[in-house]
């Protein structure tokens, strides 16, 4: 009995040598609170209303065949860049070109018909602009000019409409047919110009206060939420609708030209709020159910905790005054410590830094 006896007394003196250890590296671990800090200043806060968009070009048309036909020709894929009075796309112009010429010819004969008929009314070569509007007009009907001069501006508009060609600069988007179809009833395409884009969003009416025209935004789109793009808000619409929402557009530049018709984009206002006590989130801990900023006292080295209110916060900043309730005290030019702080109670020995 005398060796499990003493075998157990060695693992008792074991395992409180264990425990004395542990404990003594736990208090050696909450004495060394390595800390960050920053001296209080007054500095500008970035308030922020956050929402949701989609982007619109800031120029878009949609381009379609004015008549009939057989497409003969198309120059461009999507998404290629086209320039402003390049052709796109075209028709089999025979059929449009035999109209126009036809009503050419038959104007031209108008034209002669409309001369004599203006000599019956004894005006022979006259300058036209010394005749009656009355008796010009009824000149013109009687020779069948003015039938013919509307006749020939149809073909003419017809023999155009077998061309689409780019009103702009931009990229070919959306392109409904191919060379021997038959040209489509509806749009042939788009020209978008894509190095600007409209975004619009919409912010709650008890946000508007805070949003302005001519106010900076910050659009990421979702799909790539690392990239930043800088704007500014171009319109407000003065309406408030069944959802309490008021649509706010901002215009953007597509700097890299990665952003696209329709995209979905994260919107970022922000408001500049001169002088304000602003600290990092990373500063404001939770102590009695209360916020608490702690301040470094370099006479003790110790951590002096202060009961604040948190008056605005952005996404990475909270906007600080001290707690008239509590008995505290806050003052510019404090060290508040950023870092380190999640386990500090009142007055913990602190190591600042370098």
């Amino acid at each position: 009995m005398l060796l499990p006896m003493l075998a157990l007394t060695a693992a008792c003196g074991n395992n409180k040598t264990v425990e004395e250890e542990t404990l003594t590296r736990l208090s050696q671990a909450v004495e060394t609170n390595y800390v960050d800090t920053m001296a209080l200043r007054l500095t500008d806060f970035h308030r922020q209303t956050i929402s949701n968009g989609k982007l619109t070009a800031a120029q878009k048309s949609s381009l379609r065949f004015n008549t009939s036909g057989t497409i003969s020709d198309v120059r461009f894929s999507n998404g290629q860049t086209v320039r402003e009075g390049e052709l796109i796309a075209c028709l089999d112009p025979e059929a449009a070109s035999i109209a126009l010429n036809q009503a050419e010819n038959a104007l031209k004969k108008a034209e002669i018909d409309l001369n004599d008929v203006l000599i019956g009314f004894g005006y022979g070569d006259a300058d036209t602009s010394d005749i009656p509007a009355t008796t010009m007009a009824i000149a013109r009907t009687r020779s069948g000019y003015a039938d013919a001069e509307q006749n020939y501006r149809r073909a003419l508009y017809d023999y155009k409409g077998t061309r689409i060609v780019a009103p702009f600069t931009g990229k070919v988007a959306s392109i409904k047919g191919r060379v021997y179809e038959s040209a489509p009833s509806e749009d042939f395409c788009s020209v978008i110009d894509d190095s600007r884009f409209d975004v619009t969003f919409p912010v709650l009416e008890s946000e508007i206060a805070s949003v302005k025209t001519g106010m900076p935004v910050i659009i990421s789109p979702f799909n790539a939420p690392e990239k930043k793009y800088t704007g500014r808000i171009t319109s407000v619409n003065p309406m408030v609708d069944d959802k309490g929402q008021i649509e706010i557009t901002a215009s953007v530049s597509n700097a890299d030209g990665s952003m696209m018709d329709g995209m979905n984009v994260r919107v970022m206002v922000e408001e500049i709020i001169p002088q304000q006590q602003v600290v990092p989130k990373s500063a404001v801990v939770m102590r009695d159910n209360e916020d608490v900023l702690f301040v470094y006292q370099s006479a003790d080295s110790t951590a002096r905790w202060v009961y604040v209110d948190i008056v605005m916060s952005n996404s990475d900043s909270h906007v600080v005054k001290v707690n008239t309730e509590r008995t505290s005290e806050l003052s510019l030019g404090d060290a508040v410590i950023t870092s380190g702080n999640l386990n500090l109670a009142h007055e913990s020995k602190v190591i600042v830094r370098q």
